[in-house]
């Protein structure tokens, strides 16, 4: 009786199933029977468990419904990890009709850009103060063609007055090579109108400039 209840005891600690199962002892022992080479592997043993019990399948069913309800994605999101529903923007209309472009908004301009607006449909001539890093540059007497929000001006017959330092470099003598250089009949002239010390006032006169607003210092009306 002795030898069937320790074979009863070690068959049940070398059976999987049994809650006496002892698995060092399954580890050692040349009883146990080797599973097939095309049985399934397990990460962990609570995976392992679900397919013994017959639980796994009734997770893969919970999950497929759960995964119907939101969506293909069976990813469970708290409440606060939803998607948010965004407004659907409006299509994109004609900025000459909403008034976004620089045109229109010279129109709609108030303050000191509304008077620099009246200054271009006048026809009314200004003088503009240019800045450098240290101080003030010059000067540019013209008429307002175009502006926007940040200064920048487009002018037309530009008469410019400015100062710099005297150049003491000596002229490059020849004649410049290959034709990508200005001809001194197209470039706008430039005279050198007094000299004071290290420092030279020059004057030209220029058909339509370009200023940017970072630039521009104050802007005088000339009566």
């Amino acid at each position: 009786m002795a030898d069937d209840e320790s074979s009863s005891t070690s068959d049940e600690s070398l059976d999987v199933r049994s809650a006496k199962f002892n698995p060092i002892k399954a580890l050692y022992s040349t009883k146990i029977n080797l599973s097939e080479s095309k049985a399934p592997i397990y990460d962990n043993v609570c995976k392992f468990v679900n397919v013994i019990t017959g639980t796994a399948q009734e997770l893969r069913k919970k999950d497929k419904a759960a995964g119907s309800q939101q969506g293909e994605c069976s990813r469970r999101f708290l409440p606060h990890q939803e998607p948010v529903s965004g407004k659907r923007r409006p299509e994109r209309q004609d900025w000459t009709i909403e008034g976004k472009n620089v045109l229109a908004k010279m129109q709609n301009t108030l303050g000191p850009l509304g008077m620099l607006h009246g200054y271009m449909e006048n026809r009314t001539r200004v003088k503009v103060y240019t800045r450098n890093a240290r101080g003030i540059r010059g000067h540019v007497e013209a008429y307002v063609a175009a502006f926007d929000k940040h200064w920048n001006l487009a002018l037309e017959d530009c008469f410019e007055v400015w100062t710099r330092k005297v150049k003491r470099k000596a002229p490059a003598l020849g004649t410049p090579c290959g034709g990508n250089y200005r001809k001194e009949d197209t470039a706008p002239k430039v005279l050198v109108k007094k000299i004071e010390g290290k420092r030279e006032t020059l004057e030209r006169h220029v058909p339509q400039m370009l200023l940017r607003g970072e630039q521009v210092a104050i802007i005088v009306k000339i009566n």
